[in-house]
C-alpha cells in the first residue's frame, strides 16, 4: 500500500474513533491468562480455563464481589440482552459484600471497576446468577481481561488485526475461534510464537456477522505456568449504515 493509501486508512480510523462516521465504531478487546499448563487448552482470559459459553444458554443477572474490603465502588458491565442488543449496567457492591444487578444478560463482553480515582485493591469476580465465573478484574487492573467477544444484533464486526504474546522461554499456539449464530465453533485463524509476540494484520478484514461469538484460545503449551496475552481491534458497523 502506498504512503498516501496508508494515510487515508489511518485518517478514516481516526474519524471513526471520533464518532464522525455514522454507524461505525472501533472495538478493542484485550485478554490475559497468567497460568497455562502443559497439555491444557484455555481461553485467553483472566479467570483461566475455557470460557463457559454454555452459561449463556439462558439470560443471567450478574453478581460482583471483591477479595478486599477496600473496594467499595461499582462495576460497569457491558454486554448483550436476550435479543443481542447492547446493554450496560452499573452494579454497586461493598468490598467483601457482593452486589447483584437486575439486568438480564445474554452475553458479557467486558466490565470495568468504577471508583473516585482509585483502582481496585482486590480481585473482583463476576458471576452469572451468583454461580459460574464470567469475568475477573485482577487487582490494580480496573477492567476484565477477556479474550472473547460477541457481535451485537444488527451489526457486523470486521477484525483488522490481532496479536498474541507469550513470555520469555515459553511457546504456544494461538487459535481464533468463531461461532456464527446457530452454528458451532471453528478456527478462523491460527498461529504460533516462542517467547515473543505473534501479530497478524488482515489485508482483508475478517467479517463476523451479528451474534457471532469470538473466543481466543492458547494451545500446545509445553511448559507449566506459561503466561499469554492477546489483543484484537475491530470496526463495528451498524448494518443499516451499509444500506
Amino acid at each position: 500500500m502506498s504512503d498516501w493509501g496508508q494515510y487515508l486508512l489511518r485518517d478514516s480510523y481516526f474519524s471513526i474513533a471520533q464518532g464522525q462516521v455514522g454507524g461505525y465504531s472501533l472495538a478493542h478487546v484485550t485478554g490475559y491468562n497468567s497460568d497455562l499448563d502443559i497439555g491444557v487448552d484455555e481461553t485467553v482470559w483472566a479467570a483461566g480455563g475455557l470460557y463457559p459459553w454454555s452459561t449463556w444458554n439462558s439470560t443471567r443477572v450478574i453478581t460482583v464481589v471483591s477479595t478486599s474490603a477496600s473496594d467499595t465502588g461499582s462495576v460497569v458491565v457491558s454486554g448483550l440482552d436476550v435479543n443481542y442488543n447492547p446493554i450496560t449496567e452499573e452494579i454497586d457492591f461493598n468490598g467483601l459484600t457482593s452486589g447483584t444487578g437486575t439486568v438480564q444478560f445474554k452475553r458479557v463482553n467486558s466490565a470495568l471497576y468504577k471508583d473516585s480515582g482509585a483502582n481496585n485493591v482486590g480481585v473482583i469476580t463476576l458471576t452469572a446468577n451468583g454461580g459460574t465465573v464470567v469475568g475477573l478484574i485482577e487487582a490494580g487492573i480496573g477492567q476484565t481481561l477477556n479474550g472473547i467477544y460477541t457481535v451485537p444484533a444488527g451489526h457486523t464486526a470486521y477484525i483488522l488485526c490481532g496479536d498474541f504474546s507469550v513470555h520469555k522461554g515459553k511457546n504456544a499456539q494461538v487459535r481464533f475461534f468463531i461461532r456464527p449464530f446457530g452454528q458451532s465453533f471453528r478456527i478462523a485463524h491460527i498461529g504460533e510464537t516462542t517467547e515473543s509476540t505473534y501479530r497478524y494484520d488482515f489485508t482483508v478484514p475478517v467479517a463476523m456477522t451479528e451474534k457471532t461469538d469470538l473466543d481466543i484460545q492458547a494451545a500446545l503449551i509445553e511448559t507449566n505456568n506459561t503466561r499469554v496475552t492477546t489483543n484484537f481491534s475491530m470496526i463495528l458497523v451498524n448494518n443499516n449504515a451499509l444500506q
